[in-house]
């Protein structure tokens, strides 16, 4: 889903006049605009650095997989075109992938063997960290594909059972294949020496080309050269503006359903300008984190189609448990806690958009899916007994801990829903004892979350409904840096965390996932890792000539169907 991580602006050209009119292609042509936040930062959304909401809106219809978040309810749905597969063995645990025959990266060079055995590399983390990742999520228990040049078929051999497995292979977005060629290319290795120091885990020989893979793609101030960022979707990347656009025109080399408009272009736009450019005819499709005022100004407007519902994203805060007031003290985490006002901004921010939301009081299991009554009643205790403000005992745990002034860094990304949070939470601490400085940035998921500048985060997950999704976000990182703490921002390390975490990646009766989830989500609360605040309310909004505009609750939001955006 996409909750925490949008922001967009200005303008992408292109030389369609938006007619729509059938095309020899198959697509009805076009022009679609969209418009979000947060800017377009990397080619390469894999890795931990990398892994932003924006990144992988853009690169949802560029890079493929075997699956993606589709439809409406925002489930696994696999993607036919790029391949299929299935599970052939319960002992071992055995899963068949066969690449399409007729796949290739718009360049024209096939997605085979190398480009498989690149993923694995960096999805299993077998080489030491050699190619960051944002986590392992099981792949980790997978034997390397035995696969050879120009191979299309493979097989995950895992050594203990993976409940999620379905959810492995490469997808779209954040688990992508990557283009092996290009990695070879700029590491200085033939197509041959490269495929053979993945298979034979060669990490001196591939030293420079993980350098490139970890940081080559990123989108500093230009695209990078056209050569070095091929698709394996229906669009392809062909414009670019600094904060401002990303231009994305159809892949003529696209061996599945071609997309339907000729060209998409994202454009960056303040939130808090979204919906007057929706109403200008700027861009076409909005999906802001909406405050009192946007959500009024959309339902109120008669010439926007617009659709509201709760996400699979929420909002929460993360402790820094790598240096800082918070790291080796949980009486202040607990004191932040109970001076946190969840109640007041659920009621100030959020229910005048989705009138019946509540706090969130778990995090990783959405309130409709299985398992989140389990997870509450598991975590009830904790929950009780710091999930309501009570700034009074924040100030007594304070004083008894002689941290009363205690100065506290408070960051978020600029927007004006997390301005006007950070604001009420800021007055309640601050009442509580700390001494609070509190900063909303646009380059907040650029450096100060990765680079730990920060005491408390505010932000937002895009959830899902795997579990194995959420494996990275607490589980003990081995170097708390940009590229080597994965989802665990706060690099928070417990060993009983890790063994739940290991137990309930391995079961795959629900009943009993159910309940490890639960105790996963009370040792949480009892180390007080992090806080949730709620349910990310969803409004998207969009003009009704443009068509198959399809809401999706998961982290690909709206972008999720954009091959089939149109004109009428």
């Amino acid at each position: 889903m996409l909750g925490g991580v949008l922001v967009l602006s200005a303008c992408g050209g292109d030389d369609d006049d938006g007619s729509g009119e059938e095309n020899e292609n198959g697509g009805s042509g076009g022009t679609v605009t969209y418009g979000m936040a947060q800017p377009f930062q990397s080619f390469n959304n894999t890795t931990a650095s990398a892994n932003t909401v924006a990144n992988g809106q853009v690169l949802e219809n560029v890079t493929s997989g075997f699956w993606t978040f589709g439809n409406e309810d925002g489930q696994l749905v696999p993607d036919t075109d790029f391949g299929t597969f299935e599970q052939t063995s319960d002992d071992p645990l055995t899963v068949d992938y066969t690449i399409n025959d007729a796949a290739v990266w718009s360049d024209g060079e096939s997605i085979d063997c190398d480009d498989i055995l690149l993923w694995w590399s960096a999805q299993s983390g077998a080489m030491d960290g050699l190619f960051s990742a944002i986590g392992t999520d099981g792949v980790e228990d997978t034997a390397m594909p035995d696969c050879q040049a120009g191979g299309k078929a493979f097989q995950l051999v895992y050594s203990t059972p993976f409940a999620d497995w379905q959810f492995n292979g490469p997808s779209h977005g954040n688990t992508t294949m990557m283009p092996a060629h290009v990695v070879a290319e700029q590491g200085g290795l033939s197509p041959e020496e490269f495929l053979a120091a993945l298979q034979e885990g060669d990490g001196a020989a591939l030293q420079e080309a993980a350098t490139f893979y970890n940081e080559g793609w990123a989108i500093d101030g230009a695209l990078p050269d056209p050569a070095l960022i091929p698709s394996s979707g229906p669009y392809v990347i062909t414009g670019f503006e600094p904060e401002q656009s990303v231009t994305l025109t159809r892949n003529e080399n696209y061996w599945g359903e071609p997309g339907t408009a000729d060209t998409i272009v994202i454009r960056t736009i303040a939130e808090e300008e979204q919906v007057a450019a929706l109403q200008n005819g700027e861009v076409d499709i909005i999906e802001p984190q909406p405050t009192v005022d946007m959500a009024n100004q959309i339902t109120g407007a008669s010439t926007i189609e617009s659709q509201v519902a709760e996400e699979y994203t929420y909002e929460h805060l993360d402790f820094n448990f790598n240096e800082g007031p918070f790291a080796d003290s949980l009486p202040l985490r607990q004191a932040w806690a109970l001076c946190t006002p969840r109640e007041t901004l659920v009621q100030n921010l959020i229910q005048p958009v989705v009138p019946d939301a509540t706090t969130k009081d778990v995090r990783n299991v959405a309130p409709w899916d299985p398992g989140y009554e389990v997870s509450i009643e598991t975590a009830g205790d904790a929950i009780a007994e710091f999930g309501q403000q009570d700034i009074e005992r924040a100030r007594q745990i304070l004083e008894e801990e002689n941290a009363v002034g205690t100065q506290v860094t408070f960051s978020t990304l600029d927007n004006q829903r997390r301005n006007d949070a950070g604001q009420l939470i800021t007055a309640a601490c601050e009442e509580a004892g700390f001494d609070v400085e509190f900063t909303a940035e646009l380059d907040f998921f650029d450096s100060r979350l990765p680079e730990n500048r920060f005491d408390v985060a505010m932000f937002a997950w895009s959830g899902s409904p795997d579990r194995s999704g959420w494996n990275s976000t607490y589980r003990t990182v081995g170097e708390c840096s940009p590229t080597g703490k994965g989802n665990n921002n706060g690099c928070y390390s417990s060993e009983e965390m890790d063994a739940l975490l290991d137990e309930v990646l391995v079961t795959s009766d629900m009943e009993e996932a159910d309940r490890i989830t639960g105790e996963i989500e009370a040792l949480l609360w009892e180390d007080m890792v992090t806080i949730p605040l709620y349910q990310h309310p969803g409004i998207t909004a969009w003009n009704p000539d443009v068509q198959n505009v399809v809401p999706n609750p998961s982290q690909n939001g709206i972008t999720w169907n954009a091959d089939s955006w149109s004109r009428s």
